[in-house]
């Protein structure tokens, strides 16, 4: 069992050098392309049976999704084991978004410094559901923090820990969750039962993950010349913020480690919510915020990814495993 789980922190710090490289290929051959594809086409067939239709959609994706991940990993183990590595780090990889989130986020930074309002306005529209037409600079800004911060977890740190456990198929069961979830999980006339089943699958699996944040991003926060001790005492005291069970932990880490005010009223598809705000901040959200937001981001990854190598020495020091004896 130790060599499996060291394999499998070896294969993670690798996939992550490997995301860090390359981010997502832009390809509709990507795994995650293709579920959103296939999601599409069952939502077609299974949306008029509601919310057995939705438990069936959620079913027949992450099953479909795992399965076939799982399936490949067997037949490359079978060829040889240095193959059966590389794939796993390949598909491992695809789970993984913390380049594209980094990039994601510049893209809106970037004309806000320019002053081009508009511009980020458009970018930021590209990641979150949320309005962003009559936002101004300082939403803008505030609402590309928050995406960074929620990604975090959904983005790195969950598919992580579910690859280190259950290789890259169990990371694609999460991600197969997770992009339904933000393509069917939302509270409005359309998804309210048919997409609870899937979002209520999503706040299951990122439960531990989202938790985890509260030790690895105040401790990022340290390396990244940030505020550790305001990062801990946010996530802490707002991590319940959030009428998602999962969403507020990250954010509000994110929240006090720049000095901001997250969180508040948000209008989604045209109905104003009145969400609670997440931080004590005094400072108001800038295009500088974004880019502290992304040196977090990163450092937690990094972070992420020595104590995956660190973990890995630890297991072959104690049990060994096939690639070190």
């Amino acid at each position: 069992m130790l060599s499996f789980i060291g394999l499998n922190l070896l294969c993670l710090v690798f996939a992550l050098l490997l995301d860090q490289m390359l981010g997502d290929p832009r390809t509709a051959l990507h795994p995650v392309c293709l579920l959103g594809r296939m999601n599409r086409w069952l939502e077609s067939m299974l949306f008029w049976a509601g919310f057995s239709g939705g438990v069936a959609l959620t079913l027949i994706s992450s099953v479909l999704a795992t399965g076939a991940t799982a399936l490949l990993l067997v037949l490359a183990w079978q060829v040889h084991l240095f193959l059966y590595l590389l794939l796993n780090i390949l598909l491992l990889s695809f789970s993984l978004s913390a380049r594209s989130m980094v990039e994601h986020a510049q893209s809106i930074a970037k004309p806000l410094e320019a002053g081009d309002v508009e511009a980020a306005r458009s970018a930021l529209a590209m990641i979150v559901s949320r309005d962003t037409a009559k936002l101004d600079e300082s939403g803008v800004a505030r609402s590309a923090v928050e995406s960074v911060g929620e990604n975090f977890p959904d983005g790195v740190l969950a598919p992580a820990l579910y690859g280190i456990f259950g290789t890259a198929a169990g990371a694609m069961l999460f991600k197969s969750i997770s992009t339904l979830d933000s393509m069917v999980g939302y509270r409005n006339d359309r998804y309210e039962k048919f997409g609870k089943f899937a979002a209520r699958a999503d706040d299951v699996l990122g439960f531990i993950p989202a938790r985890l944040t509260l030790l690895l991003v105040p401790l990022a926060a340290v390396f990244s010349r940030l505020r550790p001790l305001s990062a801990w005492r946010m996530g802490w005291r707002y991590r319940r913020a959030h009428a998602s069970p999962n969403a507020a932990h990250s954010m509000a880490c994110f929240a006090g480690a720049l000095d901001l005010q997250l969180g508040g009223p948000t209008t989604y598809f045209g109905s104003l919510q009145s969400k609670p705000f997440i931080g004590e901040g005094s400072r108001q959200a800038e295009a500088a915020s974004i880019h502290a937001a992304t040196r977090l981001f990163n450092a937690a990854t990094v972070l992420l990814g020595l104590l995956a190598f660190l973990a890995y020495w630890l297991l072959r020091y104690l049990d060994g495993c096939p690639l070190c004896v």
